[in-house]
Formats: structure tokens, C-alpha cells, sequence
């Protein structure tokens, strides 16, 4: 997955397989930012408790200091309510709305080359540009995306907000952001 994450880092998302199968790990998304950048995958577990499998969204850190994206020594998985195997036109969990958010990863002082916040979620089929507005500017780009998909990280611990548009620049949703981390035991919370 990090050569194929470098891959799209340069060259952006490659077509879908014709077929997909659980044995699959597809890229489905990415975000760049000026030092780091998330690309998710689409993956499969196996669940033990009936052989079926489940859908894991897999966040993919990269990093540079002013030269080439470096794959990252860290990952994080995400439960995915989308299986495109099984269902591949379901929209249930959008439950009619034009943006979900599914999860991230969090920390309020990254370690370097890691974003301080990753929010993951999927979009309907209205929107086709992400936004995101944090300490008073604003970073619109189309969505890159297969599956309504959506990845966004952040470098700053600081209030922002994410918004899903459509062709118009019509903001249809948005989530906002940074959620209050709980305290860690030993160390007062401020």
C-alpha cells in the first residue's frame, strides 16, 4: 500500500479494477497538505464470528520536508459502512444526507510528519468539491474520489471545518472540527 499511496500522491486515484473482491486493497481517496498527506484505502477483514467480511477504510501517512512524499511507519483503520462487493449501489448510510462522517484519527501535538487530525466519511452524488476553511483561509479542490469517499488532513490543532459542495459552490454539509480529545491519565486537561 505505500508505493501504491506514493503512486497516487504523484499521479492521483487510478481507475477501479473492472471486478473488485475482498482480497482487494483499492485506494479511494487522498488529501495533501504542505508536509504531510493521507491517502485511504479500502480494504476487507475477515470477521471470525461468520467468515463474511467487513470493509475497513486504511489511512496512510506521507510526509515531506521540501522534497518527494516519504511513505510514512504509521497507519490507521477506520470501520467503512460501504461494501461496493456486496452492495455496490447502496446509499444507506448516507441516510439521504449529502455528507457522512465516518471516524479519523486525532492528536492535539502530532509527532512530525503526521497531520494533527484526519477526518474520513463518504459523500452522495450531488457533491463534487471538498473544502476546507481553518485559521480564516479556505482550500477548495474537486473531489478526488471513487465511492463518494472522502479524506481531509489537517497540520494544525486548531478549529476547522470541512464542507462538501457541489458543482455550483453551494455548500451542501459540513463537519467541523477539532473534536475535545478526553484526558490522558497523569496529565490535567487546559
Amino acid at each position: 500500500m505505500n508505493r501504491v499511496g506514493l503512486t497516487v500522491l504523484d499521479d492521483g486515484l487510478p481507475p477501479l479494477p473492472a471486478a473488485l473482491d475482498y482480497s482487494m486493497s483499492v485506494p479511494i481517496a487522498f488529501w495533501t497538505a504542505s508536509r504531510t498527506a493521507v491517502v485511504l484505502f479500502l480494504s476487507f477483514s475477515l470477521r471470525p464470528d461468520d467468515g463474511g467480511f467487513s470493509p475497513v477504510a486504511r489511512m496512510m501517512g506521507y510526509s515531506r520536508n521540501g522534497g518527494p512524499w516519504i511513505a510514512g511507519r504509521w497507519a490507521a483503520g477506520v470501520g467503512w459502512s460501504y461494501d461496493p462487493v456486496a452492495h455496490p449501489d447502496a446509499a444507506r448510510d448516507l441516510g439521504g444526507r449529502a455528507m457522512v462522517h465516518g471516524g479519523g484519527s486525532y492528536s492535539e501535538h502530532p509527532a512530525p510528519g503526521r497531520p494533527a487530525a484526519i477526518m474520513v466519511g463518504r459523500v452522495g452524488p450531488a457533491v463534487t468539491q471538498l473544502e476546507l476553511v481553518q485559521d480564516g483561509t479556505a482550500d477548495r479542490r474537486p473531489l478526488r474520489s471513487h465511492f463518494g469517499a472522502w479524506v481531509v488532513g489537517v497540520e494544525r490543532w486548531s478549529p476547522y471545518e470541512v464542507n462538501a459542495l457541489d458543482r455550483d459552490g453551494t455548500v451542501l454539509a459540513s463537519v467541523s472540527g477539532p473534536p475535545r480529545l478526553p484526558a490522558l491519565p497523569g496529565r490535567a486537561r487546559g
